[in-house]
């Protein structure tokens, strides 16, 4: 079935064949982590190199981050300059900055659904990230975050994108988000850091779920040598 399915791919390298192919088109995947495990510059990662190599455009919603910032962070990581017809970053932040007082009486849900589906409009994005599930939790005052939560996703899947929805899991929380989002996610990514032995770190990357996708369960170990992301067989626990 996966041969059927128009397939995103991720050029990390050794991640398609881990997820059986790659992420369906269409899919809203969430990347979940805690702090410091590289989710915003894997998603940008994902977004540039399909541009470079398909012509997909890309559309990076930034509610906390400013565009300046992520722009030097992806820089650091190798991808050189993210071109605005490739990758164009929304900073959100800098109008959430323009509305310090009044904020929390906006429905930023709202305000944001009607800019993605404004700029799809008119821009024909086939990428899609909201960065981060976190910051529209702070922005937005909900009576019911599990209803409320399963429309906005819902919504975002009407735009027939592939979605990333970011989420910063606490140290030592179980849970992979706040409010069911891991349950109405097509795939969910997990990263996180694992000691090992004494002194090592490894981050890791785990496919819990890709629907439709015949993929591998186990964690990888994500690796940067300061130009690509790959995977490799996480590293043995020393003795």
């Amino acid at each position: 079935m996966a041969d059927e399915l128009p397939l995103l791919h991720t050029h990390v390298e050794g991640l398609d064949r881990a997820l059986g192919g790659g992420i369906p088109k269409g899919s809203t995947i969430l990347v979940a982590g805690t702090p410091g495990t590289m989710k915003t510059s894997l998603v940008l990662w994902m977004m540039r190199e399909n541009a470079r190599e398909t012509g997909a455009k890309s559309l990076y919603v930034s509610l906390e981050q400013s565009a300046d910032g992520l722009r030097s962070g992806a820089a650091r990581m190798g991808m050189g300059e993210l071109k605005e017809s490739q990758v164009y970053i929304l900073d959100l932040a800098q109008l959430r900055r323009g509305m310090e007082r009044s904020e929390t009486s906006k429905d930023w849900v709202a305000i944001l659904l009607e800019i993605i589906k404004e700029a799809v409009n008119s821009t024909g994005y086939q990428l899609l990230a909201v960065d981060s599930l976190e910051a529209l939790y702070a922005l937005t005052e909900m009576q019911n975050p599990r209803r409320e939560m399963f429309h906005f996703l819902t919504a975002l899947k009407e735009f027939d994108l592939t979605t990333f929805a970011i989420a910063e899991t606490s140290f030592g929380e179980n849970r992979l988000a706040k409010w069911g989002e891991d349950f109405l996610a097509d795939g969910i990514l997990q990263l996180r850091q694992v000691e090992v032995g004494e002194t090592d770190v490894q981050l890791r990357l785990r496919c819990v779920k890709m629907r439709w996708m015949n993929h591998d369960h186990n964690a990888l170990a994500l690796n940067h040598d300061g130009e690509r992301f790959f995977v490799t067989h996480v590293i043995s626990k020393k003795k």
